[in-house]
């Protein structure tokens, strides 16, 4: 399967246990890296949290990697999808705010080139991700938040997965009530 405009959303894509193993990793074994704001590094938004790396190319590969890869193998198989590369793998950690500005945070593209993204839920949380219909055309057609038309909204939950083109613009919301946290694969 290549990337196309279907959004495609799986339960349980790993066993409960490999679930759990998962989620130690991340709560108890990662040196979290604090960001400014989770979606875009010079937004002024400012939806503070942590990110962790996984891979950033082939030759920077770091701890825990090999254990995520479950996750990414499976959902592949799934699809049937041979990935030939990783553009990036990570991880971000939101923590509820008391913001006034109750918005859905600033809309972006993972990578500027055709990817698959495999969006993984570490947990049940609120914070959904909305995936846009429009799509990237470079960055010099960036479409302003009321051009934005909805795809689809997807509900953390632990051991969920959705899968989409990389290609369509897409956000988190961000949680009020729990932590939220979730792995990210970009794939080609």
């Amino acid at each position: 399967m290549k990337p196309n405009d279907r959004i495609l959303v799986f339960d349980d894509i790993i066993d409960k246990q490999s679930q759990k193993q998962i989620q130690h990793i991340l709560f108890d074994k990662v040196r979290w890296q604090f960001v400014a704001d989770v979606t875009k590094p010079d937004n002024k938004q400012q939806r503070p949290g942590f990110s962790y790396y996984f891979i950033t190319d082939k030759t920077n590969v770091f701890d825990y990697h090999k254990d995520v890869l479950k996750i990414i193998d499976a959902a592949c198989q799934k699809i049937n999808f041979k990935r030939q590369d990783c553009l990036q793998g990570r991880s971000f950690l939101q923590l509820p705010l008391n913001l006034k500005d109750k918005s859905i945070d600033t809309p972006h593209v993972d990578a500027d080139v055709e990817h698959l993204v495999v969006l993984y839920y570490v947990n049940d949380s609120d914070g959904d991700t909305v995936i846009y219909e429009n799509t990237f055309k470079g960055y010099d057609n960036v479409p302003h938040f009321n051009e934005l038309k909805e795809k689809q909204r997807v509900t953390p939950k632990a051991g969920r997965v959705v899968i989409f083109n990389g290609k369509h613009w897409h956000t988190s919301c961000q949680p009020q009530h729990n932590v939220r946290c979730i792995i990210n694969y970009n794939l080609i």
